[in-house]
């Protein structure tokens, strides 16, 4: 009998070559679409996040001014507080008096807005902030007249008075009647702050109850 000859055959080395190459090549193929496909889905998450963040804090910022009787361009409170330790303006640090005090502040060491409630909490409110200013607003000598900046440096030579607290403040303060707000936040990621710059805006919200408000 003679012997069963099998047709079929492996694959030879040079085919198993070939098929690796192509598999490769479209696999590689595969990788470069959907690598910048993922890159911008993550570019957009982050966009999206920054203004969260911005809206966040626009809305936190504007509604305690819009309720408060006035405003220190210091940090207020129990903790540290800049007006017993003859510190009475900080371009980084608004503390909001209403009901109770709330002062706005960057920590620039972790780059965090901070909030801080006048007593014992001093909580970071939004992350990533890499600027944070606070420029404020009177009215004009000349009735009907634009608002006029008020130089840092009436806000630090006096008169002085002294708040229910017995805490010593630049009459000034008083005539604040808007406050304008710069705020520059970073993206989240670092591998992203080069496609994703950084945004800044800047806010403005008047005293409703300020006796200088229009």
């Amino acid at each position: 009998m003679r012997p069963h000859l099998s047709t079929e055959r492996g694959f030879t080395m040079i085919e198993m070559l070939v098929a690796t190459a192509i598999s490769i090549a479209v696999l590689g193929a595969v990788l470069a679409i959907v690598r910048p496909a993922q890159m911008v889905l993550r570019t957009e998450g982050e966009r999206s996040d920054l203004h969260q963040r911005l809206r966040a804090a626009a809305d936190a910022l504007a509604g305690s001014l819009r309720v408060c009787l006035s405003v220190r361009p210091y940090r207020v409170g129990a903790i540290r507080d800049d007006g017993a330790a003859g510190v009475f303006y900080r371009p980084d640090a608004m503390a909001v008096i209403a009901d109770t005090t709330t002062t706005y502040y960057l920590k620039p060491d972790t780059r965090q807005l901070m909030q801080y409630d006048g007593d014992r909490s001093d909580l970071p409110f939004i992350d990533h902030v890499v600027g944070l200013s606070f420029d404020y607003f009177a009215p004009s000598a000349e009735p009907g007249s634009p608002l006029v900046r008020i130089d840092p440096a009436t806000l630090v030579d006096g008169p002085w008075s002294e708040d229910v607290s017995h805490r010593r403040f630049d009459t000034d303060v008083l005539r604040i009647a808007e406050v304008r707000i710069g705020i520059q936040f970073e993206a989240t990621a670092p591998s992203l702050r080069g496609l994703v710059p950084d945004e800044q805006r800047v806010l403005y919200a008047a005293l409703r109850n300020s006796s200088f408000a229009r």
